[in-house]
C-alpha cells in the first residue's frame, strides 16, 4: 500500500505541475532513488511521460482515463494536430489544445512557430479552469448545472467577474487572456464543440504580449482560431 500511495502522490504532483526528478522528489518528500524507481514504473505504463528536457508530464494512459466526455483524448489529439499546425503557420505563433479535467484544464498539445523567441512548451501543464480564456470559452457552452459547481469556491466579486467573461465568450465565440496564465503571455481561445453544442476542448493561439496580437490583427486572429476550432469539431464528427 505504501508503494501505491507514493506512486499516486508523484502522479498527482506531476499532474499539478510538470517537473524534473529532483523537484518532484522534493515536493513529495521522497529520496531520489525511490522517486526514480517509481517514475520509471509509471513511465513504462504510460501514466507519465518524460520530455526531451527531462521534465515529467501526464502520460497517455492518464489522459485517456481523464478523457473529455464522449470524445477520447487520442481522437481529439488526432483531429486537432493538423488544425494546430495550420493555425500556428498562419498566426506565426504557438497554437495549442486544452481539455477540461474536473476543476482544471490540461494543455494536451502545442505546436510552435519557428521564431527565435517562442512561447514555453506548456504541454502537460494544468491550470485552474476558472483562471483563463480556455476555461471561460468552454464553460460558455455548458449548462449552469455543470458550471455552477466550478465557480462556487470563488469569492463573490471574482465569481461575478468570471460570469461576465463567460457571457462575453458566449456572445463572441472567443475569450482572450492577457497574462492570466503567465505574465507576458497573451492568448485567445475558441471552443471545440460536439454535436450537442457543448465544448470538449478549446483551441488557442498565443504568444508574447509585446507582439501578439499584432496591431490591427485582433479580428483576423480571432477568425483564424475560431475556424481552427470548427475544423477540429468537424473532424470529431466524421
Amino acid at each position: 500500500m505504501q508503494s501505491v500511495d507514493r506512486a499516486l502522490r508523484l502522479l498527482e504532483a506531476i499532474g499539478e505541475k510538470p517537473c524534473g526528478l529532483a523537484e518532484v522528489a522534493e515536493r513529495v518528500g521522497l529520496p531520489l532513488s525511490t522517486t526514480s524507481r517509481i517514475l520509471s514504473t509509471l513511465e513504462a505504463r504510460e501514466a507519465i511521460a518524460r520530455r526531451s528536457d527531462g521534465v515529467y508530464v501526464v502520460g497517455a494512459m492518464v489522459q485517456k482515463l481523464a478523457g473529455a466526455e464522449s470524445a477520447t483524448t487520442s481522437s481529439i489529439q488526432a483531429a486537432a494536430h493538423p488544425e494546430l499546425v495550420a493555425l500556428s503557420d498562419k498566426l506565426e505563433e504557438a497554437a495549442g489544445l486544452s481539455v477540461p479535467i474536473g476543476h482544471q484544464t490540461l494543455t494536451l498539445l502545442q505546436v510552435d512557430a519557428p521564431k527565435p523567441v517562442q512561447a514555453q512548451d506548456w504541454t502537460g501543464h494544468r491550470w485552474a479552469i476558472t483562471g483563463g480564456g480556455s476555461g471561460a470559452v468552454m464553460m460558455s457552452t455548458w449548462p449552469a448545472s455543470r458550471v455552477d459547481p466550478l465557480l462556487e469556491h470563488l469569492p463573490a466579486a471574482e465569481r461575478t467577474e468570471l460570469r461576465r467573461e463567460i457571457a462575453e465568450a458566449r456572445r463572441r465565440g472567443v475569450s482572450w487572456s492577457h497574462g492570466d496564465y503567465v505574465d507576458g503571455l497573451t492568448s485567445v481561445a475558441a471552443p471545440v464543440l460536439m454535436s450537442n453544442g457543448q465544448a470538449v476542448a478549446a483551441v488557442l493561439g498565443y504568444g508574447p504580449s509585446y507582439r501578439f496580437p499584432s496591431k490591427g490583427a485582433v479580428r483576423q486572429v480571432e477568425k483564424l482560431v475560431v475556424l481552427a476550432a470548427r475544423g477540429v469539431s468537424k473532424h470529431l464528427e466524421s
